[in-house]
């Protein structure tokens, strides 16, 4: 999803720091993820892809960061990488995503245990979901009462449950 709120500085700062340095780097710049201006990965909110990382690549984006913070209230924090370091991009591709997940599944396991006959709720990779539910007794109520609570938490996180259940015994 691409979304920019300009009522919000720092939505029209990452805008125009993108496009300055789409219009000084071309080719050479891959992608931009842009955080939310106070979540931080290495100490910065927007990480930048580029084919060759160069000091003067590297002055050219300290360059345009400079005079974007210089326009706006707020502070754009660039970290540099190439495409080859995928671990940098996905830890700020995945930054927020985490603490979804955290939240999402915290709230659905607190949820779902006071459903009659739920037993247990555990977090885990198998059967294609990331949930299991041991129940008592695997009824259509039950089971119904438990796809209500995950489309309910599914609709408020950044993260997706998608729970098995099994009966105990």
């Amino acid at each position: 999803m691409y979304s920019l709120n300009f009522t919000r500085e720092w939505d029209s700062a990452l805008f125009e720091f993108t496009k300055s340095l789409k219009e000084r780097l071309g080719n050479n710049l891959v992608m931009i993820i842009g955080l939310d201006e106070n979540e931080k990965v290495y100490d910065s909110n927007v990480l930048i892809v580029v084919r060759s990382k160069t000091d003067d690549v590297i002055m050219s984006i300290a360059d345009v960061a400079l005079d974007v913070n210089s326009k706006y209230n707020c502070s754009i924090n660039f970290y540099v990488c190439t495409e080859k370091d995928v671990e940098i991009i996905d830890a700020f591709s995945h930054s927020g995503k985490y603490d979804d997940c955290e939240k999402s599944f915290n709230e659905f396991k607190n949820r779902v245990l006071k459903i009659s006959g739920v037993i247990d709720v555990q977090r885990t990779e198998g059967y294609d979901s990331n949930v299991l539910i041991v129940v008592r007794s695997k009824t259509d109520d039950v089971i119904m009462s438990i796809a209500d609570v995950a489309l309910d938490v599914n609709s408020k996180y950044n993260c997706s449950i998608n729970f098995h259940v099994v009966q105990n015994g």
